[in-house]
């Protein structure tokens, strides 16, 4: 039998292109809104959450105008004037409260466009209400979400234990601000596997949040994964 060379390297399969049609650039250390992320903030009452989600989908240097729509849904945002800001840069497309039809008519119409020209929206749940369910549609979604052409899916509360486990699961960035320990403990177990163990993690948060209105942010998608005080281009933590 005549002998044959056999190459036997695995070769990945070619992959439909992808992406999210986002508006303009966008700074290399935030989110990979384009390709689709999904952020998760825990952050204690009165410790800027609320302020650094208006920076991010208000401010022109981070994603102001990079979406074609943002959708907001939040039963508080009325209730201090930060969020109100919110609610007037995107009036129309702003609800106060987690109406799964609402949000279901969104997806639907975001299907309806052919996907080369899907609009780039951003979807913000902020503050999530203890009566949804675990196979709520607002927490299913991180499970597919870039799909329907949503660049970032925004999970923003006081309590991580507000999180299902679907979206931990896909969570491509952090944001943690003033925790107590507790707080902290249970985002050590979770996430800690990344960044050098659990008492490494508690170590990096307390460099990055020394008082309030600070946070570590953790940008989960790169490999190895990478820490950083607050936006700061400098690295402060990433396994070798």
């Amino acid at each position: 039998m005549e002998k044959k060379n056999f190459d036997l390297t695995v070769l990945p399969v070619k992959q439909d292109a992808f992406g999210i049609n986002i508006r303009r650039p966008f700074h290399p250390i935030l989110p990979k809104i384009n390709q689709g992320a999904l952020l998760i903030t825990v952050a204690s009452v009165r410790s800027g959450k609320t302020n650094l989600l208006t920076n991010i989908f208000g401010n022109s240097n981070f994603f102001r105008d990079a979406f074609d729509a943002v959708y907001i849904f939040s039963s508080t945002i009325a209730q201090d004037q930060t969020g109100r800001r919110l609610k007037e840069m995107f009036p129309t497309t702003t609800y106060d409260t987690f109406d799964e039809s609402k949000l279901q008519r969104i997806l639907d119409f975001q299907m309806q466009q052919d996907e080369d020209d899907r609009e780039a929206i951003a979807i913000m749940l902020d503050d999530l209400p203890n009566y949804l369910k675990p196979k709520s549609l607002f927490y299913t979604l991180a499970s597919n979400y870039r799909h329907y052409g949503i660049g970032l899916l925004s999970y923003s509360v006081q309590s991580f234990k507000m999180v299902a486990p679907i979206v931990r699961n896909n969570a491509t960035n952090l944001l943690l601000g003033t925790l107590n320990p507790s707080q902290l403990e249970q985002l050590s177990a979770e996430y800690s596997e990344n960044f050098g163990g659990k008492e490494n993690f508690k170590r990096m948060y307390r460099i990055a949040v020394p008082e309030r209105f600070n946070f570590l942010y953790a940008r989960l998608d790169e490999h190895p994964a990478i820490l950083h005080k607050n936006f700061d281009d400098k690295i402060l933590f990433q396994e070798k």
